[in-house]
C-alpha cells in the first residue's frame, strides 16, 4: 500500500549536547511545532547556563574518571566528556571532539583521579553496581585519590548518560553535583539516579 506522500526522513545524529538541542529544533520546524521546540531548547539552554556559570567560581577541577564500561575499562566520549568540562572538572582520558576508546589499568593509575563516575553504557544503577567488584580487585584501587575521599560514584547511564536525548541536561547536572557538591545542590531528579559507592542510595 503506498503512502499519501513521500515521508521525510530526518537523521538525528548528535555529538554534543548542543546538537541535542538542535536536533529538537530541526524535528520542531519538520513538525511544523518550531514555537515549541524552541521552548524546549531554550529551557534546556538556560540549565545549561546555570551549570556552566556557576561552576566557572570553582576553585579547583577536579580530575575526572568516567568510566562508560568496566571490562574492557573503556572512557566515556564526545558529550561525557563535555558534561566533565561543563560541570568543572578536567578529564582524565577522553575528550568531547573523540568517542569512547579503551583505556589501561596502569593509566588510570597514573592518571589518579580524584572522581570516578561508572556509567556502564545502556545500564541503571542496581546493575551498574555488579561491575564495582572489576574495579575494586584491580592493584593499586585503595591508592587512587577518589577511593581514598570516597568519591567513587555509580551513576544511571541508561536514563541520563548513554542516550542522546534532553536527559543528557538532567545527567549533566547530575555530574556537576557529584563533581562540586559544594556549588550545586538538589540537582539529583531522583534516588536511584546515581549512588556513591559504600553508602546507601542518595535520599531526596
Amino acid at each position: 500500500m503506498a503512502l499519501p506522500k513521500q515521508p521525510q526522513v530526518i537523521s538525528l545524529d548528535p555529538q554534543y549536547i548542543g546538537d541535542v538541542l538542535e536536533d529538537i529544533r530541526r524535528v520542531g520546524q519538520a513538525t511544523g511545532t518550531l514555537e515549541v521546540a524552541e521552548s524546549a531548547a531554550g529551557r534546556l539552554q538556560a540549565r545549561i547556563d546555570v551549570v556552566v556559570e556557576t561552576a566557572a567560581s570553582a576553585a579547583s577541577r577536579p580530575r575526572v574518571l568516567h568510566l562508560e564500561w568496566a571490562d574492557p575499562l573503556m572512557c566515556g566520549g564526545h558529550w561525557v566528556p563535555e558534561m566533565t568540562e561543563l560541570a568543572g572538572g578536567a578529564n582524565c582520558f577522553g575528550d568531547k571532539e573523540t568517542g569512547s576508546f579503551p583505556i589501561d589499568w596502569a593509566e588510570v593509575v597514573n592518571s589518579q583521579p580524584e572522581v570516578i563516575i561508572l556509567m556502564p553504557c545502556g545500564f541503571d544503577v542496581k546493575r551498574a553496581l555488579q561491575d564495582i567488584p572489576l574495579l575494586v580487585d584491580k592493584e593499586g584501587w585503595d591508592s587512587l585519590p577518589a577511593v581514598r575521599d570516597h568519591r567513587v560514584y555509580v551513576m544511571d547511564a541508561s536514563a541520563y548518560t548513554s542516550r542522546s536525548g534532553p536527559r543528557l541536561v538532567t545527567g549533566l547536572e547530575i555530574v556537576a553535583e557529584i563533581i562540586h557538591p559544594e556549588l550545586f545542590s538538589g540537582m539529583i531528579p531522583e534516588a536511584g539516579a546515581f549512588r556513591l559507592y559504600g553508602a546507601p542510595v542518595k535520599a531526596r
